[in-house]
């Protein structure tokens, strides 16, 4: 039995029309639900015309815009799929992705013009819609919709419709496209519902993280904006502008997410004493484990991080802290909290048997909000009987809080033991002489393999190795003790702000 998939512009529309939809941080200009419906049917007009239709592809270069979201929910009418690209990447990878997926037209920026230009050069695409700078050599994006009649919604389509193609950061290879449908994302907003007060009323999100990525969009705005709510984009996260950003708008800031590391920027800025932030509901943290003393660093604004797990295919949020205040008091010091409502989760060893509490092995998740598959690939090859293999290895307490140990291929063995740099990382981060790490397995003649810490100092004094084991060696098994350091200025990260495991073994020759 399927469903049918309301249009989530058009019910918001109807229901609140003067209420705020979408607005812009950089130029201040605002949209109301009832301006937004108008927008998106004229849009979805235009993209008919230029043969979008149901089951097609819609690519989008640009960077945090309310037009991004005029493009999605566009789409979305129309019955097509939604594919914002990552404009980090080079122009040879993104025309890899277009190849893979073959959209039947590119939106962009007219900042990303040239880049747009060169993609669609390379993937043969002759359509394309702009908007912004240089917007004169190509279809104008609001000239078109400026003379563009409304197309409604139809009420055609359903939950089993495909919607969105998200394409991994590829940290762990080539990036594959996610798919999503109508009813997963309507199981993602009512998922992430429960834990981040996302249906109250007046919720409004301020929102710097790339709408490229699952952590923007699907996290962060889509759920706000299914129950409702505004979103405040913005271009890119600036922590002054940010702090600004916060306080300025008419409409209170709610709702806002980061990684850990732009908790600690918007933290060290001087007017982060003085920001209001009595108006915030939920900070999400996620992307990285949250360390105690940047928990404490917020609290101490009485703002309470809630630290949460996903990913692209995970729902995207899998486990999230229902109670951030009363789990920092709880002291569950690295937990990612427990399970969401409407996913299901096993920890699962290398034969595919549940692990006892308190042993670490694989997540696999199951659940309406979970990916249906990749793009072009068997689903057995990553799924096992409906559950997704996440590659992510945790453990779980005995209140259901899950901490992570890393990715199950990042386990090394040493001596014989496994041993998982999450767990290092987590112990050595909060080092005062630390001020970022990454741990990775190499080779060594005695033990097959050893962790060699990559530490940034957090002064002029780096740590030497030995100070760092005689500080772990309290929190750590003595097998999980790095062997070696190296000292650099900074880690290589991709475009959400993880660090890149693979230029890392490139650098520093890693198993």
């Amino acid at each position: 039995m399927t469903f049918a998939a309301h249009d989530w512009v058009d019910y918001n529309a109807r229901h609140r029309p003067g209420a705020l939809a979408l607005a812009n941080a950089e130029d201040g200009t605002s949209t109301t639900w009832a301006e937004l419906d108008s927008r998106v049917g004229r849009l979805a007009r235009v993209l008919r015309e230029h043969g979008v239709k149901k089951g097609d592809r819609v690519a989008l270069i640009a960077e945090n815009d309310p037009r991004v979201f005029e493009t999605q929910f566009a789409a979305m009418r129309l019955g097509a799929l939604f594919m914002p690209l990552n404009w980090r990447l080079a122009v040879a990878e993104i025309s890899d992705i277009v190849l893979d997926a073959d959209p039947a037209i590119i939106v962009h920026d007219g900042e990303w013009a040239g880049v747009a230009s060169a993609v669609a050069e390379k993937s043969g695409i002759s359509a394309r819609l702009t908007w912004g700078a240089d917007a004169s050599s190509e279809a104008s994006y609001e000239d078109e919709i400026a003379s563009a009649r409304y197309l409604g919604a139809s009420g055609a389509l359903t939950f089993d419709d495909p919607t969105h193609l998200l394409y991994t950061s590829g940290t762990a290879g080539k990036p594959k496209g996610v798919l999503s449908t109508h009813g997963t994302l309507v199981w993602q907003a009512i998922n992430t519902a429960h834990t981040t007060r996302y249906a109250e009323p007046g919720n409004h999100q301020l929102n710097p993280m790339p709408l490229f990525h699952a952590g923007g969009l699907t996290v962060m705005a889509n759920p706000i904006l299914y129950f409702g709510g505004a979103v405040t984009t913005m271009r890119r996260f600036v922590p002054a502008a940010v702090l600004r950003a916060l306080t300025a708008s008419k409409v209170p800031v709610t709702h806002f997410a980061a990684i850990p590391l732009m908790y600690r920027g918007l933290a060290a800025e001087p007017d982060f004493a003085s920001v209001d932030f009595s108006h915030a509901r939920t900070f999400i943290v996620a992307g990285a484990i949250a360390e105690p003393d940047l928990l404490q660093l917020w609290a101490d604004r009485g703002v309470a991080l809630q630290p949460q797990y996903g990913g692209t295919e995970h729902g995207p949020m899998a486990t999230a802290v229902d109670d951030p205040a009363r789990w920092l008091e709880k002291a569950k010091n690295g937990s990612t909290g427990r399970k969401a409502r409407h996913t299901e989760i096993r920890l699962v060893d290398s034969e595919g048997n549940d692990v006892p509490e308190g042993a670490t092995g694989e997540i696999w998740l199951r659940g309406p909000s979970v990916t249906v598959g990749y793009w072009g690939k068997e689903k057995s090859d990553y799924f096992t009987d409906d559950w997704y293999r996440t590659g992510d290895a945790a453990r779980r307490d005995a209140d259901g809080f899950y901490y992570l140990a890393g990715r199950v291929k990042e386990m090394y063995k040493s001596g014989g033991e496994n041993v998982y740099p999450a767990e290092i990382e987590r112990v050595l981060a909060v080092h005062p002489k630390v001020a970022d790490v990454a741990v990775l397995g190499i080779a060594d003649d005695k033990w097959g393999e050893v962790g060699l810490a990559v530490v940034v100092p957090a002064g002029d004094q780096p740590p030497t190795l030995e100070e760092l084991n005689l500080f772990a060696a309290e929190r750590l098994a003595r097998f999980k003790l790095p062997k070696a350091l190296a000292i650099t200025p900074d880690l290589p990260r991709n475009a959400t702000g993880k660090v890149s495991r693979p230029a890392l073994r490139v650098q520093y020759g890693g198993v």
